[in-house]
């Protein structure tokens, strides 16, 4: 039997040690992949309704909080005033205005349309709400609804940005909570 020669034993320890180190450590945990869709920063809401019997009439209400949830109070919270009988295209506009120059939100939600909805509660009004839009799932977004009036009524709108990745089911209990804005509502 031929006995190893020095530069072979080393080159067959050096490949143990070698194979050892590269085994799996069975007690090591895989962290999940990080989430790069975090939620937004909402500092303003305007909603726009625009009449359907003539798209030249157009009325907003607006809720801005210049340094978001939190902190100080909404500096501007508008009523919404919407007249009896009347059908309204309505639009979602959400900024971020603590970036220079202001962020459109309103956009990277119609993005990321897979991972929002809005949700709208009116209380003691008589407003139907239909979404317009929808993600590639056929579920709604809600940027894009249009409300119906009946009755002359004094109430609320709830409208609330639910940010649910890898949630969206078309209701509004998984995910976090983006913005809740309760607007007083009168339809006269």
């Amino acid at each position: 039997m031929k006995q190893l020669s020095t530069k072979s034993l080393l080159f067959f320890i050096l490949l143990a040690v070698t194979m050892q180190s590269c085994k799996k450590d069975k007690d090591q945990v895989e962290l999940p992949p990080a989430v790069l869709n975090s939620p937004e920063l909402i500092t303003s809401l305007v909603i726009q309704f625009k009449d359907s019997a003539n798209t030249n009439n157009v009325t907003r209400a607006e809720y801005r909080d210049p340094d978001g949830p939190g902190g100080n109070a909404a500096i501007k919270f508008d009523t919404i005033q919407l007249k009896i009988n009347t059908t309204y295209f309505v639009e979602l506009i959400v900024l971020d205005e603590t970036k220079n120059p202001m962020d459109t939100v309103s956009n990277e939600i119609w993005e990321e349309r897979n991972d929002h909805q809005f949700f709208f509660k009116h209380t003691n009004t008589s407003i139907v709400t239909n979404y317009l839009d929808k993600d590639t799932n056929g579920y709604p977004v809600g940027l894009s609804t249009k409300w119906r009036t009946n009755s002359s009524q004094t109430g609320s709108s709830n409208i609330i940005l639910k940010h649910q990745v890898n949630l969206k089911n078309g209701t509004e209990a998984p995910g976090e909570t983006d913005i809740d804005v309760n607007f007083q509502t009168k339809i006269k």
